[in-house]
């Protein structure tokens, strides 16, 4: 977040008075020394149509903007004209940087700052089951020591004003991330689009200087041409860092990209978009993911996508990447490497019995983190199998018989499920037999066995 401090806001009223900046601080102190006599008076102060700075609960005479510009007048020697302009300044500067998401910072005064609140989970008052409150901008005013003690340590509120209100309603007060090989035309022209809808624009053309303008708090979208070089090294630092991985991560690939068949192992964008593409579907995208990913922050810590060809070197990699996300989220350790077991299982019979070891053929896996759980789903795009009587020999500890059936069918497999089922909590497939998902707890309640061994 962007700290805009009475420095800054000096600056801006000495450029718009024609003065020196230390002027322009001390008409600003000026101000502070006039709101401080206003509340300590008993009296609201109106800011024009940004909002009035009142005690709460308790209804006062306002000090109307022209009142206010007359005692600014006479407490910092200047005519009643220069002072409205400063008033008028002051505040434009309000509608200026606070619908962005900056915080405004005036000494004496207080903090202003519009900022997102993250989505909740909630129970409905009437039904009291769960629900998911969607994340919505709210303003906050923080007044300053001096103004607080002036107001007799009353509590001491901003309300928004008609025009500051729909500034703030109208604004994204969120940030992208341009990652794009150079920037050239299509490149501004997005910028340009973005601006206008609202967002803040961050534009970097390499992978390294995108990693560092990715900031967990400030960037609330990435935007990924895969034309940049390296370009899987910004997706692993989006998804597999646990205070980024719900950033929403669009990625741009060429014409005639044909995602069902990846090349080589791949860490995923949530949204993928194949070029040529018009900007106002680009937008609304943008924003589709932003609501959706402000609802999964209630839900998730951490969701991680990658897919990758049938072949043993990518298999490698896939393991390697789920072992380290199990590494992360606070699994222990003995169950780190059941889990890591499972899911070897799982992709192996992905490759062998799914996609034949077809490497046109994908498998995708999907990891999700919560605060209770870790869920691993493999997919492959093989035509499934009877799946139910395996799973129920497994859970019965005959999966070797089930084993010696498939053998005498002249298919292989049979004692992997009765594997996975020993290492997770929980095993499930989709209907048709072609997805797996995993579950494994993060804190298991203690067993007898534990108990015992206390």
């Amino acid at each position: 977040m962007k700290d805009v401090t009475t420095a800054d806001i000096a600056k801006g009223l000495a450029e718009a008075l024609g003065k020196d900046e230390a002027v322009a601080q001390g008409i600003l102190g000026s101000i502070a020394e006039v709101a401080k006599e206003t509340v300590a008076s008993g009296k609201a102060i109106e800011l024009g149509e940004q909002g009035t700075v009142s005690i709460k609960d308790e209804e006062a005479p306002v000090l109307s903007v022209g009142e206010f510009a007359a005692a600014l007048a006479a407490k910092a020697g200047i005519g009643e004209e220069e002072a409205t302009s400063a008033l008028a300044n002051l505040t434009e500067q309000f509608h200026t940087h606070l619908p962005p998401g900056a915080r405004v910072i005036l000494d004496g005064v207080g903090e202003f700052e519009a900022r997102r609140e993250k989505a909740k989970i909630g129970k409905d008052p009437k039904r009291g089951h769960k629900i998911i409150s969607t994340s919505r901008k709210v303003f906050a005013f923080q007044p300053a020591d001096s103004l607080r003690e002036a107001a007799g340590g009353k509590r001491l509120t901003f309300s928004l004003g008609e025009k500051l209100r729909k500034a703030l309603e109208g604004s994204k007060v969120s940030t992208i991330l341009l990652a794009v090989p150079e920037d050239d035309v299509f490149t501004r022209t997005l910028a340009f689009h973005f601006t206008r809808a609202g967002w803040n624009i961050q534009t970097s053309t390499s992978v390294v200087d995108a990693v560092q303008k990715l900031d967990p708090e400030g960037t609330h979208l990435v935007i990924l041409d895969t034309a940049v070089k390296n370009h899987q090294r910004l997706c692993e630092a989006v998804k597999c860092q646990r205070d980024t991985s719900l950033i929403p991560l669009i990625c741009l690939y060429p014409k005639g990209t044909n995602l069902d068949s990846p090349t080589e192992f791949m860490i995923s964008g949530d949204e993928p978009v194949t070029q040529p593409f018009e900007v106002k579907k680009l937008l609304s995208i943008a924003d589709s993911e932003l609501v959706r990913a402000s609802e999964e922050e209630a839900i998730f810590e951490q969701q991680v996508s990658f897919q990758f060809p049938t072949e043993d070197i990518s298999l490698d990699k896939a393991n390697e990447m789920g072992h380290r996300l199990f590494e992360k989220s606070g699994l222990r350790e003995e169950d780190q490497v059941a889990l890591s077991a499972a899911l070897r299982e799982a992709m192996g019979n992905a490759a062998q019995h799914g996609n034949k070891y077809r490497r046109d053929r994908k498998i995708e896996v999907l990891y999700l983190l919560d605060r209770e759980k870790i869920t691993v789903m493999v997919k492959d795009q093989g035509q499934g199998f009877d799946h139910e009587r395996y799973v129920k020999r497994g859970q019965a500890g005959d999966a070797l018989t089930a084993a010696r059936e498939r053998h005498r069918e002249g298919k292989l497999g049979g004692l992997g499920i009765m594997l996975m089922l020993k290492c997770v909590d929980n095993l499930e497939y989709n209907d048709v037999g072609n997805a797996i998902t995993l579950t494994k707890m993060l804190h298991k309640k203690n067993s007898s066995s534990d108990k015992q061994s206390a």
